[in-house]
């Protein structure tokens, strides 16, 4: 990947980074000589291996942190000041599917992928909005979905909470440009990794067919588009959606 001389040695937080694609996006930070510090919920195995293999994984620092428990987000916060001083870079990545039609979705399986999915990022951001206005150029990126721009069956609750990124992507990058924060998103269409793994077979095949580059994407072209978000290459770029999907919203 292209390394922009601009994120050496700057802090990153990375949230949901025991998954496929937060994993993806603490290597690639690594790559940048950044320092990461990456949250967990649970199992955080992968990221424990990424330190030890990765040739930069003197820089990972993980971090087990229940996103829900406001006190905890507290806590990290108080943690990220002693350390790090600042955060040049937030990545708002957590995220869960508890799919199934309207019908027979449960109250508590919509509830919970809206306050995964969508309260963890406000909190988040919320509690660490005074380190990221210490630094000199910060960065806020929210991993939204292509679920929130197409519809999407059977996923109701997450389209909602995506949906919801979005919108709060736009109304934060309104409200922080001035003070110099800089706040976009990312919409991931179909990428391999565990969560489409969970998909059917047939399903994932009827639409990759329909995708105009004929193939699922992969975490790594999501993790480049995040980085390049948080460097000064893209230092105009304020508010939008750069949506990651090889051409399926053009369908």
């Amino acid at each position: 990947m292209y390394l922009y001389n601009d994120l050496n040695n700057k802090s990153v937080l990375v949230s949901g980074a025991s998954g496929d694609i937060g994993l993806a996006v603490c290597r690639q930070f690594l790559q940048q000589q950044c320092r990461v510090y990456a949250l967990y919920h649970l199992h955080g195995d992968a990221l424990a291996e990424l330190k030890q293999r990765h040739p930069q994984g003197e820089r990972l620092d993980i971090i087990q942190c229940d996103l829900a428990n406001a006190e905890a987000v507290k806590q990290l916060s108080a943690y990220l000041t002693t350390t790090a001083g600042k955060l040049d870079v937030l990545v708002n990545n957590a995220g869960i599917v508890k799919d199934s039609l309207f019908a027979a979705m449960s109250v508590a399986a919509f509830s919970s992928v809206i306050e995964t999915n969508l309260l963890t990022a406000f909190r988040l951001t919320k509690e660490t909005l005074m380190l990221l206005r210490a630094a000199e150029a910060p960065a806020i990126v929210n991993v939204a979905s292509l679920a929130a721009i197409v519809p999407s069956v059977g996923q109701i609750n997450y389209s909602a909470a995506k949906s919801g990124m979005l919108g709060f992507t736009r109304t934060l990058a309104a409200e922080l440009a001035s003070g110099g924060v800089r706040v976009n998103a990312v919409a991931p269409g179909m990428i391999e990794s565990r969560m489409v793994k969970k998909v059917s077979r047939t399903v994932v095949r009827e639409v990759t067919q329909t995708i105009p580059l004929k193939r699922l994407g992969r975490c790594e072209e999501v993790a480049n588009t995040i980085v390049y978000l948080s460097s000064s290459a893209s230092s105009y770029i304020v508010g939008q959606t750069l949506v990651i999907d090889g051409g399926l919203v053009m369908r």
